[in-house]
């Protein structure tokens, strides 16, 4: 039997805030370990605790490295967006919202489907 959803709402009690948060941080770095093995992922990890303190995880490669490769690739996204013709911006959109719209199209279908079967 599965747990029940944890309703996502501050935790107002200290203890169990800092509890919680210190469980929740070691499977979240828990995690961040196994999808870079798994995945063969780089991964670059950074929480911060309510109090400032800093809990970081990469791999291998240093997070400074993973770090500047993220930086380099937003700077990129920035300018790319930035020099767009005004067509191309709003062929993206309608192109996302057209794939939107067919995927709720799809998922009605296959409700309808599968409530017929």
């Amino acid at each position: 039997m599965g747990r029940g959803r944890v309703q996502l709402k501050r935790i107002e009690n200290k203890i169990n805030r800092q509890v919680t948060f210190s469980k929740r941080r070691a499977g979240l770095l828990k995690k961040a370990h196994e999808i870079s093995i798994l995945c063969d992922a780089e991964v670059a990890l950074i929480v911060f605790s309510h109090k400032g303190k800093l809990f970081e995880y990469s791999t291998d490669s240093c997070m400074e490295k993973i770090l500047e490769r993220y930086e380099r690739y937003s700077y990129a996204e920035r300018q790319l967006v930035a020099t767009e013709p005004e067509s191309q911006v709003q062929h993206a959109f309608h192109a996302a919202l057209h794939g939107r719209r067919i995927r709720v199209i799809e998922s009605q279908g296959a409700a309808e489907f599968g409530a017929a079967a």
